[in-house]
């Protein structure tokens, strides 16, 4: 049963969310040097959800993350089959937090069901999280910020479709 479901979902990616998992494939590609995939982070809740979501997870190294401009505007992306996501602290493989690999999972989930669609996604994403970072330079606190960016359609229907909790999250935080 589990062959089966990979395979429709390979089929479903690489089909009626083409253009996405294109884009998720070439960019991993290219990214190559500077990620590093979770089963070589040792990271056995990351292989975990790789495993059970049917996706891709990279690492993106923090040295990489600090030396280039993209890398350093986002703390990940999921597109395709493919979730990049920023380490933590330089070369100890962990992240920031479950609910950040969940959101880049409710990304991959919208272009699952949206399929070309998801372009919009693709546009509007980068273009809230840009206006979120304006917002942050005006003078507005980090809480209001993050509210902002979560309410967002794209980022509310990943957070839903994932099931994170983004109240909980941010009252963790404070």
């Amino acid at each position: 049963m589990n062959k089966l479901i990979d395979v429709l979902l390979f089929i479903l990616d690489w089909t009626w969310c083409f253009p996405q998992a294109l884009i998720g494939r070439v960019k991993s590609a290219a990214w190559r040097g500077q990620m590093c995939p979770a089963q070589d982070a040792s990271l056995e809740r990351v292989k975990r959800k790789e495993k059970e979501w049917r996706c891709k997870i990279y690492l993106v190294k923090r040295e990489s993350r600090d030396e280039h401009w993209f890398w350093k505007k986002i703390s990940g992306s999921g597109i395709g089959r493919y979730i990049c996501l920023a380490e933590a602290e330089p070369g100890n493989g962990e992240i920031d937090d479950e609910e950040t690999i969940a959101h880049e999972y409710g990304h991959i989930i919208t272009s699952r069901i949206t399929g070309p669609f998801f372009i919009l996604v693709m546009i509007c994403s980068p273009l809230y999280s840009l206006k979120s970072r304006k917002l942050k330079k005006r003078g507005w606190a980090w809480e209001q910020v993050v509210r902002w960016y979560y309410s967002r359609w794209c980022e509310k229907l990943a957070d839903i479709l994932a099931g994170v909790n983004r109240e909980k999250w941010i009252e963790e935080r404070k």
